[in-house]
């Protein structure tokens, strides 16, 4: 009596479920033999939507990268190109008064040459050292300071320095300018 029970209970409750669904092979249909032609181009469209989504995500995220990367390396060689003007124009500065001014041996002609020398060797490790105007300029940074004694000598080289100073600034100004409107110059390379 007790497996009767239970059976009629299945069955009841089996009857029961089905009357909230009506027919659920109706709603999905099992095998795709069954399918009717709208069910293809609904599944196509799917598919296509769900390939599309991937690959726009992934266009972004690339996208967004190269974005931060060429933001990034714009603002890095901006913040280099007034750290190299800032420190030529406190080494020329400072030339120039080592060269124009009687300064008395002693400590305070130490503390300039030394600030001089320090300037150049910074100087120096900014400057690209396969760079054609970069040889220019380093190769001024090691004659200006032998002299300092001749002022007409000392004004000629730091001109000399000066220019070969803006064209070095001017040429990498432009390739900021080119890399923030059309991307990495490696690129195009």
């Amino acid at each position: 009596m007790l497996h009767f029970a239970l059976a009629g209970a299945t069955q009841t409750i089996a009857s029961k479920s089905t009357a909230f669904a009506p027919n659920a092979s109706a709603i999905v249909p099992s095998t795709f033999s069954s399918w009717e032609p709208k069910d293809y181009v609904l599944a196509a469209g799917v598919v296509v939507t769900l390939f599309l989504g991937i690959w726009n995500a992934i266009g972004t995220h690339r996208a967004g990268r190269r974005t931060t990367f060429i933001t990034t390396v714009t603002s890095q060689r901006i913040k280099w190109i007034e750290q190299l003007r800032q420190d030529i124009s406190a080494y020329a500065g400072l030339v120039y008064h080592w060269a124009f001014t009687d300064i008395p041996k002693g400590e305070e002609q130490r503390n300039l040459q030394k600030e001089v020398d320090r300037l150049s060797h910074v100087i120096r490790l900014r400057l690209n050292p396969g760079g054609e105007l970069d040889r220019h300029i380093e190769t001024l940074l090691r004659d200006i300071p032998r002299h300092t004694e001749d002022q007409i000598e000392v004004a000629r080289l730091l001109e000399e320095l000066t220019f070969y100073a803006q064209k070095l600034l001017k040429e990498e100004w432009e390739k900021v300018k080119r890399e923030s409107e059309h991307g990495p110059l490696s690129e195009r390379a």
